[in-house]
Parts: structure tokens; C-alpha cells; sequence
């Protein structure tokens, strides 16, 4: 039973990996590094003989994937900027000059990534405008575009957090709020229906959330991430 659960969350990654070129042998140092992490962090003395215990790895391979260990990428800056640009309901920024501006609360946002390059990435994902009065935010959250790599961190994040909150409740350590609606012999007409209601009440839910955490003090140690997800495809 337990390999056929790892059958069927593996696949989708296999999935992306092979349309990005990517074969078995390209993803083995990527789950070697996670058993590395899953070691570490479930280890009160993470000496390497420990870890190659824990994870089943070799000690020399313990040592050369902490030597190159990648940094976990965080929200994006594209994606805080558009969600402060929203929350500040201000339709219009200038693209330069003192706030409120869109350089300045690009730089109120990030000192790593200039204000210009925040731009064309905007312009990019389609979600701003500029015309003579200044630049409008044309959506209501930073979508990146398909298959690059802000798009990749994003499934990084929702993917693994969502990962997360699942293995927990099923090993006990969790209580996370992890349900979905499933249903069969829906015509195209009755999944368009019910596509259209989820997306549009969570996307509702989702802003009145925003606003309420933006009423709250920031000075806490937690991070949270609430999302949802709606998946159909034809049954074989």
C-alpha cells in the first residue's frame, strides 16, 4: 500500500520532470538532498553517521550535498509587490519618484531587485499596464508566466507546504485543515458550473483573508500558507 502511495505523488513530478527534459537519473541527488533535510530535522544529533542511518544515504554523499546545498526560495518579490500594490488601493502609481510610486514601493518591498526589473516581469505576466497617466495593476495577484522559473517556485511552495500539511495529519502531527470534494459523470456543462463557483468563492475567501491578516500584528515567529486547488480530467 505505502509504494503505491509514493507511486501516485511521485507521478506528477515525473510528469513535470520529463517535460523539462529531465530524466530519473537527473532527480536522484534532488531526493537524496530531501532525505538529507527529512534526516536532519528529525534528529537531535545530526552527525553524518547519524543522517546516513536515518536516510539510507552514504556518509560521502551526506557530505557533498551539504557542501552544495541550494537555498529554499521564498514568495517571490513580483508576487509581495503586486499583493502590497493591491492592498494599498492606489489605482494608479508613477513609474518613478518618491511614494507613492512604483519605484518606491518597489524598493519599500526589496533592496536585491531593481525597481526596472520588477517591472518587466509584471509587463511579462500581463499584470500591469502603463498608459499616460502612469502604470495599473491589471490583476489581482502576480501570475508568472508558464513554465518559468517564478512559476516553478510557486509550485515549490503550494506543492510542498500542501505536502506537508497532509503527511502531518496522516502521521499524527498535524490537524490541518486538508479536505476536497470528488465527483463523477459530470458533463462539460456541470464542470464549468461548479469550476466557476469554487474559483470564484475562493478567490473570495482568499482576499477576505488578506484583509484581515493585514489587520493583524506582524511581530509573531509563524508562517502560514491557506490555499485550495481544483483538478478534473476524463476518467479512463
Amino acid at each position: 500500500m505505502l509504494s503505491e502511495t509514493f507511486t501516485r505523488i511521485f507521478l506528477p513530478l515525473a510528469r513535470l520532470a520529463i517535460r523539462h527534459g529531465l530524466g530519473f537519473r537527473d532527480l536522484v541527488d534532488p531526493l537524496k538532498r530531501a532525505f538529507l533535510l527529512a534526516a536532519e530535522e528529525s534528529s537531535d544529533t545530526p552527525t553524518d553517521s547519524r543522517l546516513a542511518v536515518l536516510s539510507g544515504l552514504q556518509r560521502r554523499d551526506i557530505a557533498r550535498l551539504r557542501d552544495a546545498a541550494e537555498d529554499l526560495e521564498s514568495v517571490s518579490v513580483p508576487a509581495r509587490l503586486a499583493a502590497a500594490w493591491r492592498r494599498s488601493g492606489i489605482d494608479i502609481l508613477p513609474v518613478k519618484g518618491p511614494a507613492p510610486s512604483f519605484e518606491a514601493l518597489a524598493r519599500s518591498i526589496s533592496q536585491d531587485v531593481h525597481p526596472r526589473t520588477l517591472l518587466d516581469l509584471l509587463r511579462a505576466a500581463g499584470s500591469v499596464e502603463e498608459d499616460t497617466n502612469g502604470l495599473r495593476l491589471t490583476t489581482a495577484a502576480y501570475l508568472p508566466s508558464q513554465g518559468s522559473a517564478a512559476q516553478l517556485t510557486y509550485l515549490a511552495d503550494n506543492l510542498g507546504d500542501h505536502g506537508a500539511a497532509a503527511v502531518e495529519n496522516v502521521t499524527g502531527d498535524g490537524g490541518f485543515f486538508d479536505r476536497a470534494a470528488h465527483y463523477t459523470g459530470l458533463t462539460d456543462e456541470g464542470l464549468q458550473i461548479l469550476t466557476a463557483q469554487y474559483r470564484a468563492e475562493q478567490m473570495a475567501l482568499l482576499e477576505r483573508l488578506d484583509a484581515k491578516a493585514q489587520s493583524l500584528p506582524g511581530t509573531g515567529p509563524h508562517r502560514a500558507r491557506f490555499g485550495g486547488y481544483d483538478y478534473a480530467t476524463k476518467d479512463e
